[in-house]
């Protein structure tokens, strides 16, 4: 009965590290938005591009290297979609770790996701 109580306290104190880490990712993927933001309004009054889907993180190598200066986080992020201007963020992942974040600004949404693998299968040989 002792063991039973311990293994359940063990598993919600797991429960709620692991919810720890994920504001923890969600507070630096918005920490990412903010920067992207402020690169953006950069980039928009010098003229210069903002997204390149060719290039890291979906933003001009300038931008990219601005929002990594900028913010510091240890997470990568990707811009996905902006508006017809081409400067204002719609859609953007960030993923650090196992939490993948994704934004949505219309409406404003923050969705945190784990990555488990459930299953994983190699070649049969």
């Amino acid at each position: 009965m002792i063991l039973l109580a311990v293994i359940a306290a063990a598993g919600s104190v797991l429960g709620l590290l692991y919810r720890a880490d994920a504001h923890v990712a969600l507070g630096n993927a918005k920490t990412v938005r903010m920067a992207l933001y402020a690169a953006s309004i950069g980039a928009y009054g010098e003229n210069r591009p903002f997204t390149d889907s060719a290039h890291e993180g979906g933003v001009s190598e300038a931008v990219y290297n601005e929002v990594l200066t900028a913010c510091k986080v240890p997470g990568d992020f990707w811009v996905l979609q902006t508006d017809e201007n081409g400067y204002t963020v719609q859609q953007m992942i960030y993923t650090e770790g196992d939490f993948t974040v994704t934004y949505t600004a219309d409406p404003v949404t923050w969705n945190v996701s784990v990555g488990v693998d459930l299953i994983h299968a190699a070649a049969a040989q």
